[in-house]
């Protein structure tokens, strides 16, 4: 029980800090975690080729997988539905966009 209990209060603390009182993702959380989408590769995979070499880096494979749990643990502690990260992947892309 200590487990679940630990578990629902890190969800808790998670909703608390990104959506409403509606449980809705607040306009901030969803730029914030746009950017963690893309950051970690959250929609991507994780082969990294080395532009060098032309191979597959293992060690920025490790980096970028490492990155891509904590995305992966943030998102399944908020529960997002796929509509929700494919909003957020759009909205990453469009701030790529306008970055450019």
């Amino acid at each position: 029980m200590k487990a679940f209990d630990r578990i629902l209060g890190r969800s808790q603390a998670w909703k608390a800090c990104l959506t409403d009182k509606s449980g809705n993702l607040t306009r901030s959380a969803e730029i914030a975690l746009a950017d963690l989408r893309r950051f970690c590769r959250g929609s991507t995979s994780t082969v990294t080729v080395s532009p060098i070499s032309r191979t597959i880096d293992p060690l920025a494979m490790a980096m970028a997988e490492g990155r891509r749990e904590v995305w992966l643990r943030i998102v399944n502690y908020l529960e997002l539905d796929e509509r929700t990260i494919s909003a957020l992947r759009e909205e990453s892309e469009r701030r790529a966009e306008d970055a450019a």
